[in-house]
């Protein structure tokens, strides 16, 4: 199973910094995150130059995850839907450029699920986004990834949702967020989160093409190194070895300590492979 590193955990640096990490830790793959800090708004066009011929000569293959902070693809101000669709085809172009294969968007923000009218609206909307962005990525050659989120007022959200996408458009699979998914899943005194993640792999029915992972106390969103929250991750990536052949790509949140975070986590993650 390859591996890779997200470019989140290096807010404090630059992408160049994660990208020559990932390299020195004879990962497979970098996922850039193509937002603020590292990229703001129409002042970034050096960066990626730079990010093309560092990834080129270190050898490594390559994946964008979308702008996403302040954004909502579903909003009810047409003026940030726009915006949102704009930046996500800003997303697509980037990712051609580092020849790259795909793009992980965020979901929508529903607020009004009770609602049966407006949640008709904002799933309307999503669908929309996603097919103007899927037909600009399909005639590059690039899949969209659709993360799964950790709260209801995600959309889509759960195994129907996500289900919904896949048979509705075809250039469009699922990023599986473990983390996020291990939080969805939390269903009480009695719960086992892990089996609900699980649970969702197999019933994607092969509709991953990407994942990211890390930790956490099921509460919290806090994208922590592995081994220091909660999650049992054997039973999990027992589950994406059989279901799913693309690479896993550690989304972690350590700032103070990023090559550290990283070197224990590849660490961590490799002797839970060699479990298997």
């Amino acid at each position: 199973m390859e591996l890779g590193l997200s470019t989140l955990l290096f807010p404090n640096s630059s992408p160049v910094d994660g990208v020559k990490i990932a390299s020195d830790l004879n990962l497979d793959y970098v996922e850039i995150i193509l937002d603020m800090p590292h990229f703001p708004i129409n002042q970034y066009e050096d960066k990626i130059s730079e990010l093309k011929s560092t990834i080129k000569n270190l050898d490594l293959k390559v994946r964008i995850h979308g702008r996403f902070w302040d954004l909502n693809p579903i909003s009810q101000y047409p003026q940030i839907r726009e915006i949102a669709l704009n930046r996500t085809l800003e997303s697509i172009e980037v990712c051609e450029e580092l020849n790259g294969d795909v793009v992980t968007i965020h979901p929508g923000r529903c607020w009004f699920r009770e609602n049966q009218e407006l949640f008709r609206e904002y799933k309307e909307n999503y669908h929309e986004y996603i097919r103007e962005i899927e037909e600009k990525a399909r005639e590059k050659g690039i899949m969209i990834g659709v993360e799964t989120g950790a709260q209801e007022i995600d959309l889509p959200h759960g195994t129907e949702e996500y289900n919904e996408i896949l048979d509705k458009f075809k250039n469009v699979g699922i990023t599986l967020d473990v983390g996020h998914a291990f939080i969805a899943t939390q269903t009480g005194e009695e719960n086992n989160p892990e089996k609900g993640v699980v649970e969702l792999i197999e019933e994607l029915n092969g509709g991953l093409i990407n994942v990211h992972l890390h930790d956490n106390f099921g509460q919290n969103d806090q994208h922590l190194p592995l081994k220091e929250g909660k999650i049992n991750f054997n039973t999990i990536l027992k589950a994406l070895d059989k279901h799913y052949g693309g690479p896993i790509i550690l989304e972690l949140w350590k700032p103070s300590k990023p090559k550290i975070s990283a070197e224990k986590s590849v660490e961590q993650l490799k002797g839970e492979l060699n479990k298997l």
